[in-house]
């Protein structure tokens, strides 16, 4: 599950579920881009010293536990340093704060699953204590302060910026906080034709082109699903049940905190479009297309 791939340079990254960076300082010391969630921690630390490595920092990208699980664990065996954004820090620091951001109050316990669940961890360093081999690139859209990174060897770490497109067409629904972000980040893919990308979650490339596309081409759709629906008025209880009913999703906890989200994040990103607006009524919010 877990091997090291050579990409360029210093360059290299983990293959898993989750797509780890790997950049050598030296012949000894790295930096890992992300790791993987908790369970993983043992194996990850195996293969480094299966390498003979000696893990000096994690970067994270962003909070989410498929990218940060094992920042614990890899920090007591190795007492490495971990490094993120200052928002993402702040994530990092409660436990409770991301589920709660994507709830939109004080989570319920059923939405706490291992998946969700991130340890709190308070040792962590800003952006500013990044090692010059590393720049530091914002890729809004799909988490509050999301980065990608480029290391010296002009190899591009995105992140969650781009979804595969068999997760697409079998969930269609995929976790954005900021559409119109995540649509510049999609095109900001578009712009690095030619130099390596690895996102978190799709297999390298130096060419995305039509997987962003086909990304986009995702967008449109909700967006227009969304509009047809609203020509007469709905709530959000509404809205969210739709969707699930229009792409017939199966619903569970964990799928309806995400998906709820992700439709209040579409709906305000329509009304800042023009596409929808919203009023009180009857000590309700309504959404209508406009």
């Amino acid at each position: 599950m877990f091997d090291i791939i050579h990409l360029k340079g210093n360059t290299y990254y983990i293959t898993g579920n989750t797509n780890l960076g790997l950049y050598k300082l030296n012949d000894k010391d790295v930096i890992l881009i992300d790791v993987p969630i908790k369970r993983y921690g043992p194996r990850i630390e195996s293969l480094l010293r299966q390498y003979n490595l000696n893990l000096k920092y994690i970067v994270n990208t962003h909070s989410h536990a498929d990218h940060t699980g094992s920042n614990e664990y890899l920090i007591k065996q190795t007492n490495c340093n971990v490094i993120t954004s200052r928002i993402e820090r702040a994530f990092l620091r409660n436990d409770k704060l991301d589920i709660g951001f994507l709830s939109g109050g004080y989570p319920l316990k059923e939405y706490d699953t291992p998946l969700m669940h991130v340890t709190e961890q308070h040792d962590i360093l800003s952006l500013r204590y990044l090692p010059d081999c590393l720049h530091s690139i914002k890729l809004p859209g799909h988490h509050y302060d999301m980065r990608g990174f480029k290391t010296r060897d002009g190899v591009y770490f995105i992140a969650d910026s781009i979804c595969k497109k068999e997760l697409i067409e079998k969930e269609h629904i995929m976790l954005i906080y900021d559409v119109a972000g995540y649509i510049k980040s999609l095109n900001y893919i578009k712009s690095l034709q030619g130099k390596i990308m690895v996102p978190s979650h799709v297999e390298p490339s130096t060419d995305f082109n039509e997987l962003v596309d086909i990304n986009l081409a995702k967008i449109n759709e909700i967006i227009n699903v969304l509009h047809n629906y609203l020509k007469t008025p709905n709530t959000y209880d509404n809205i969210i049940a739709y969707i699930f009913e229009y792409y017939n999703l199966h619903i569970s906890y964990n799928k309806y905190l995400l998906i709820s989200s992700t439709i209040k994040s579409y709906l305000a990103y329509m009304e800042s479009c023009d596409l929808v607006k919203c009023y009180l009524e009857n000590n309700k919010l309504f959404f209508v297309g406009v």
